[in-house]
């Protein structure tokens, strides 16, 4: 009985967060194409404009790629049943993609 409850409670929970982030998505495109529509398109000053924003914002971009790391760390350490924080010192130093790459590779070949 409590499992179909739980069932049904877990399913609702999924739901709700699946229709935020659809409503977040939306609303991140509809953002993005008005934003567009209204500089009038791709011109040679974008890349300047985001290396300003970028370093304007260093601090986020820092905060932001350390969670992005703590979160492919955490990912590594459940899928190859290894070291977190190996894992993280390695996400800090290459890109998160390329160390599931070489943290996985290590691990099948030993």
């Amino acid at each position: 009985m409590y499992r179909s409850t739980d069932q049904i409670i877990s399913r609702i929970f999924v739901a709700l967060s699946l229709l935020v982030l659809a409503y977040w998505l939306y609303s991140g495109v509809v953002w993005v194409w008005n934003w567009y529509v209204e500089s009038g398109g791709y011109s040679s000053s974008w890349w300047p404009d985001i290396g300003h924003f970028l370093w304007d914002n260093l601090s986020i971009v820092i905060a932001l790629y350390a969670v992005i790391c703590l979160q492919a760390s955490g990912l590594a350490e459940m899928k190859f049943n290894n070291n977190f924080l190996k894992a993280f010192g390695l996400a800090l130093v290459l890109t998160p993609p390329l160390m599931m790459a070489v943290y996985g590779h290590r691990n099948n070949g030993e």
